[in-house]
């Protein structure tokens, strides 16, 4: 994506952000949280600290969910809110945009991301129901991205698991 499509899609997300957050708030419910809040959170380093009442509004309230989700499809070089509907049992490969993600079995599984050599994602972030991964996908070697997917890394093990079923989101950033 250049670097105007991309500014352009941040302008039009953080435009409709800007209207639901004028939206009154609900009596006896918690604010949501601002748009600072979610662009930081959006923008966060895996494993760094994070803010709670962010999760929390983001997974607690659809609203917030959806403005998060907005904004980080705004910023992602790829994303898709699910695989092909036309599939019937675990994920081994789909496509997100222009790029393929492949898990190869073994000892430890392998998630292998190719795509377009001149952008390659830095970060890949998976949601499944109400639960959310995000990992540092490394450095690409010969147009292609390996990941471990290990089973003594927590987190790695459990995006293994998420992009195998169909109903998981996936951002590429």
């Amino acid at each position: 994506m250049s670097d105007d499509a991309r500014l352009l899609a941040e302008l039009h997300a953080a435009r409709a952000l800007m209207r639901t957050q004028h939206a009154a708030l609900r009596p006896g419910q918690p604010a949501r949280p601002s748009h600072a809040a979610l662009w930081a959170h959006a923008n966060r380093e895996p494993g760094g600290p994070v803010d709670l009442a962010v999760v929390r509004a983001i997974h607690s309230d659809p609203e917030a969910a959806r403005r998060y989700r907005t904004l980080l499809g705004a910023q992602a070089l790829a994303h898709a809110p699910l695989a092909a509907a036309a599939s019937d049992g675990a994920l081994m490969r789909r496509r997100v945009g222009p790029f393929e993600l492949e898990i190869l079995e073994g000892a430890p599984p392998l998630l292998i991301l190719r795509g377009p050599v001149e952008r390659m994602p830095r970060l890949i972030e998976a949601w499944l129901g109400d639960e959310t991964v995000r990992l540092d996908l490394g450095t690409p070697v010969d147009g292609a991205i390996l990941l471990a997917l290990d089973p003594a890394v927590a987190e790695a093990d459990r995006i293994g698991h998420m992009l195998r079923d169909p109903a998981c989101a996936v951002f590429l950033l």
